[in-house]
């Protein structure tokens, strides 16, 4: 058969599954007790086995099924598995992801499974004849003297086969058993129970056949089965069965639901990580991305002929068109909303990886770390949250490696042993805040200036002025880090850059706050979609522009306010305050100097700031849909993308965060600055000023 075509449907599976395993390791490692996991481990265990047995992985399908072993031991014991045991199974999981990244990058799994296989067998313990008879998947036993005593001569007939040591599927093997031998008579019972053949994963099946057909007949049927080595066929003894159904009795007895309190989880992460009850027996339907893509894509398509529609209808004088036109749009606005909900995935999807990275990272540090997940149900758009993994794995090896304390450091200092780190999520209008906190040592501000000057980012003289924003902006800077030395977790300068970058390619900006001693927490602000934004539609030199709506404060006159000079950089005079003004087409378009009046500004939050922007003329908002751009136009200017506009014309989407690290350039930007909470520059900077209040026009 072939299976080329179901590959993509297998590797999509199989990593979710991986996942689970991980998560479901990590919380059966805190909670031993927790019944309702340890039956998940096994749900999961077996369905990665099938999966891979079907696919004609069966290195993958080897592996698992000698795990499934050590799974079982977690059925044996109420105090779970020791930390060796539980590292092997971790070991065997990161063998099993590269083995399913290989199969999608080649085709072959690339791994030998006998040396983990070897360590797997050398936890597992001979199992007594109950947990065999567990094992095989439950037993279904007939009355003999019932049936005996039934007066119409039925002859039962017991049916013993054993499959060959490399047979896969065993469950299907059974069930092609159970269906041959059906077809001769009635099952009056087998080992395993027919209702629990799913669940089977070994190499002996028992079947009592009520039958008038030969013996010769039922063990040709039987051995006509793939991968049955064996047959025998033989008059089924009273004793031998009172024997196995003794045997089967103390094996049924424990509650699959635990004792009653399951719902009692000593971890943090255990807690939280748990993913939400009602998942099960949900419709769904597995839809590959790059469809979602295309729908997307024709979506935006849609929205622009809408826009289009609505200019020629505004100067059209038809009849009705002008309702028409109106119903056309609500009917669009909601196949919109729900085309973007399709592609909206719980942020869970990116929270489940770090119950597994904090167990190993704090085991490796020496560090007792309580990790709690919050807000995992809040969605994000499928792009943002396949892009977001990255900077959050940055930051929390960071939290790990350098916030959080050793235990004796932090009893010393009044805290408890156990360290806390919280990743939450939550909506605030259309964006996504995701936090990462933790309660450790915080930012210490003079040492951040220590390390600054040693690595030459900053002079001598302003190692006294690196306040807390100051040291918060530092973090970020490209090379700089506060460890002694690199390791493989941290230290190497380039985590928390990375972050800074990727955070602001997804149109997103990043905030630190810090108490020193006391913790720290790193904020990411995203859009909740990349496709379709609101924006507001500006012209600087005839060129459209379009500058998120979620960063517009307010829009105003240039000739209604004072703008003034200071050290060659012109500033709008509020009284909130004092903004840097900015001059879009110099720090837009890249002219030296305008060359047409500015009469309107826009209020922007940049990344640490508000900022002014000067523009020609105000359009009006608009709803577009976004494009990349190549990135020898996105890194020479402010801009992050384009968009089509209804009239053909390509609007630029306006970087506001950039707009603070242009330069010093007078009249086009302010000063370089970084990722932190600066203040905005102070009236009186302004008013020492001696210039006289200068017009609006630019």
């Amino acid at each position: 058969m072939d299976t080329s075509e179901y590959l993509p449907m297998f590797l999509a599976e199989a990593r979710e599954h991986l996942q689970e395993l991980n998560l479901a390791v990590v919380r059966i490692e805190e909670t031993p007790d927790d019944r309702e996991t340890v039956d998940e481990i096994f749900r999961i265990a077996h369905s990665l086995k099938g999966m891979s047995a079907t696919m004609g992985f069966a290195a993958i399908a080897s592996l698992t099924h000698q795990m499934e072993d050590v799974f079982e031991l977690l059925r044996q014991r109420s105090d779970g598995l020791p930390r060796e045991a539980v590292d092997v199974l971790f070991e065997c999981l990161d063998t099993l992801e590269a083995a399913v990244e290989a199969i999608a990058a080649d085709g072959s799994e690339g791994f030998d499974p006998e040396p983990l296989v070897e360590k797997l067998k050398g936890l597992v313990r001979e199992r007594t004849p109950e947990q065999e008879l567990e094992k095989a998947g439950g037993a279904d036993l007939p009355d003999l003297v019932a049936l005996r005593n039934r007066g119409d001569g039925t002859r039962v007939a017991h049916v013993v086969a054993e499959l060959s040591e490399d047979a896969l599927m065993p469950s299907v093997r059974a069930y092609m058993l159970f269906a041959a031998l059906g077809d001769l008579g009635e099952i009056v019972g087998s080992i395993p129970a027919q209702d629990g053949v799913e669940q089977f994963s070994g190499r002996r099946i028992e079947v009592w056949l009520a039958s008038e057909c030969e013996d010769e007949a039922i063990e040709r049927a039987a051995a006509s089965v793939s991968d049955v080595a064996r047959v025998v066929v033989h008059e089924p003894a009273e004793e031998q069965l009172a024997a196995v159904r003794a045997a089967a009795a103390p094996a049924a007895a424990p509650a699959r639901g635990g004792d009653g309190a399951g719902g009692q989880h000593g971890g943090g992460a255990a807690r939280a990580a748990r993913p939400s009850g009602g998942s099960h027996g949900q419709a769904t339907v597995r839809v590959d991305a790059e469809r979602l893509d295309q729908l997307m894509h024709y979506m935006g398509e849609l929205v622009i002929h809408r826009t289009v529609v609505e200019t020629l209808a505004a100067e059209a004088d038809v009849p009705g068109l002008a309702q028409a036109i109106q119903e056309l749009a609500r009917s669009s606005q909601a196949l919109q909303a729900m085309v973007m909900q399709v592609r909206m995935i719980p942020v869970e999807a990116v929270f489940l990886r770090f119950p597994r990275l904090v167990r190993d990272l704090s085991s490796r540090l020496g560090k007792e770390v309580e990790l709690r997940l919050v807000g995992q149900e809040t969605e994000l758009d499928r792009t943002v949250v396949d892009a977001l993994g990255d900077p959050i794995v940055h930051l929390v090896r960071n939290a790990l490696d350098h916030g959080l304390e050793p235990p004796e450091e932090r009893e010393a200092a009044g805290k408890p042993r156990t360290g806390v780190l919280e990743i939450s999520a939550r909506h605030a209008g259309g964006n996504v805040i995701i936090s990462v906190s933790d309660d450790g040592r915080g930012i210490d501000p003079a040492k951040i200036a220590r390390k600054a000057l040693e690595r030459g980012l900053i002079s001598a003289d302003q190692v006294p002025t690196v306040d807390a924003a100051r040291a918060a902006e530092l973090l970020f800077t490209p090379g700089f880090s506060t460890a002694e030395q690199a390791t493989d977790i941290s230290g190497r300068g380039v985590g928390m850059d990375a972050v800074a970058t990727k955070i602001r390619d997804l149109g997103g900006e990043v905030v630190v706050a810090s108490e020193q001693g006391a913790g720290m927490t790193v904020q990411i602000r995203l859009p909740l979609t990349l496709a379709i934004m609101s924006a507001l539609l500006v012209e600087a030199e005839r060129q459209p522009y379009a500058i998120p709506l979620d960063r517009v404060e307010r829009t105003l006159r240039l000739e209604d306010h004072t703008v003034r000079s200071v050290a060659g950089a012109r500033h709008l005079v509020l009284r909130d305050g004092v903004l840097p003004l900015i001059d879009a087409s110099v720090a837009l378009a890249g002219l030296d100097a305008a060359t047409e009046e500015h009469h309107h500004a826009v209020i922007v939050r940049g990344r640490d700031r508000r900022l002014a922007l000067a523009v020609g003329r105000l359009v009006g908002q608009r709803e577009l849909v976004t494009r990349p751009l190549p990135d020898e136009v996105s890194d020479r200017a402010a801009v992050s993308g384009g968009a089509v506009l209804s009239n053909g014309d390509i609007a630029l989407i306006v970087d506001c965060d950039a707009l603070t690290s242009l330069g010093t350039r007078p009249g086009a930007a302010v000063r370089a600055s970084g990722v932190g909470a600066a203040a905005e520059e102070p009236a009186a900077a302004v008013a020492a000023d001696e210039q006289a209040a200068t017009p609006a026009p630019a």
